[in-house]
């Protein structure tokens, strides 16, 4: 993976949660592996929130911003597609095999051709395999959630992925969660409320109260905790090749899926000849989106990824209407507004107060570093009048 480009003004950008689990499959960049480069002065939110002045650096950034907007729409293809064979009773674990299988020999390829070992270095290899596990699970049940939700539905309730990403490093990685992050954590969990509509508080609009839809939406807040491992998990790994995960995820999808086939827990269904390039291009599209996702993620200024990353629920919305002929109602369109907007809000604050204590401990070096230096300049100097003293005597 190429190395983090930092602008010429001093800037670059580190990776708020919020961008790193937005899709069914957890982008391959840790938030850690771009903090140390960060600037220490003048930091502030609204800093991260516009375009570089400098003209050359600018145009990398809206080609980072394009290539997240194409990953987003891929992704949004990759959910289409998988809602559309669910709708035509292929189960999701035989769509999620279809993506494994193509993901997997594109991965070995492109590590052949970047030249890179595709099971990664040795010390990390674990790591590799749980996040390729929990990503691996997460997509299981998003790909289940995504054949028996609507469409808008499963991706809200899967972007409350960065919510859960701060809990658990607040307990497994010390991280700090403060009181506003409570506030915005009990918004989501309203908005939430919003989306699925539950009986005992919506019980004059609740149409569809079978035990099928609770599973599912149970399933896509399943898919979203194990989402948020897989970050945490990420920030184990290190700077790793994106090619080495896609193997892993492919990998360890595949070797899941296949025993859950042949456990008949949802039976095969062979593929019609028309199908097949719908199955293909579950694979192609997640990988292409994956790709571009990683690269637009280290070009685009910081704020502006966190907004757009939004429009994934976007569309969601238009296709879900246009596709699918599956109209949200107010509640939903309001709770969906929620989510997105404090999942955002909290990712951005958990990540300027990372930055912030970056920027201390870079300040406390160089002072340190500073102290140092002058005292050994101090000790030359004693060193040297000593020796004059010895000389003239």
């Amino acid at each position: 993976m190429s190395k983090i480009s930092a602008e010429d003004d001093g800037r670059v950008h580190p990776i708020p949660s919020s961008v790193i689990i937005v899709n069914e499959a957890t982008p391959l960049l840790s938030q850690e592996q771009h903090l140390a480069g960060s600037r220490t002065e003048n930091l502030t939110l609204s800093s991260c929130m516009s375009l570089s002045q400098d003209d050359q650096m600018r145009v990398k950034e809206l080609k980072g911003l394009l290539l997240l907007a194409i990953s987003s729409l891929l992704f949004a293809g990759v959910s289409v597609i998988v809602r559309w064979l669910g709708n035509h009773g292929y189960p999701s674990v035989e769509i999620v095999l279809a993506r494994a299988c193509i993901q997997l020999p594109l991965g070995i390829i492109g590590c052949c051709i970047v030249g890179v070992n595709p099971f990664g270095k040795r010390g990390v290899r674990r790591w590799l395999f749980f996040r390729a596990l929990a990503s691996s699970i997460a997509l299981l049940l998003f790909f289940y959630s995504l054949t028996k939700l609507s469409l808008m539905d499963a991706t809200v309730i899967f972007f409350l992925g960065p919510l859960f990403k701060v809990m658990i490093g607040c307990i497994a990685m010390n991280d700090s969660f403060s009181v506003s992050d409570v506030f915005y954590s009990i918004l989501c969990f309203v908005g939430f409320l919003f989306v699925v509509k539950p009986r005992f508080l919506f019980y004059e609009m609740q149409q569809d109260t079978d035990y099928g839809r609770s599973f599912a939406i149970s399933c896509a807040l399943a898919a979203a905790l194990m989402s948020a491992m897989a970050y945490i998990t990420v920030r184990k790994v290190g700077q790793q090749h994106v090619m080495v995960h896609v193997v892993y995820f492919g990998l360890v999808s595949a070797l899941l899926c296949i025993p859950l086939l042949l456990l008949d827990s949802q039976a095969f269904v062979m593929p019609a000849e028309e199908d097949a390039a719908f199955f293909v291009s579950v694979g192609g599209l997640a990988f292409l989106g994956q790709y571009f996702i990683n690269i637009g993620l280290k070009l685009a200024p910081i704020g502006l990824v966190t907004l757009l990353r939004s429009i994934d629920v976007v569309f969601a919305f238009l296709f879900g209407v246009i596709i699918f002929h599956e109209l949200p109602g107010f509640y939903t369109l309001l709770g969906s507004f929620i989510i997105v907007s404090m999942t955002s809000t909290v990712s951005m604050h958990q990540w300027h107060r990372q930055e912030l204590r970056n920027a201390a401990i870079k300040r406390r070096k160089s002072k340190d570093k500073l102290i140092r230096h002058q005292q050994k300049q101090q000790q030359q100097q004693q060193n040297e009048a000593s020796t004059s003293s010895n000389t003239t005597a």
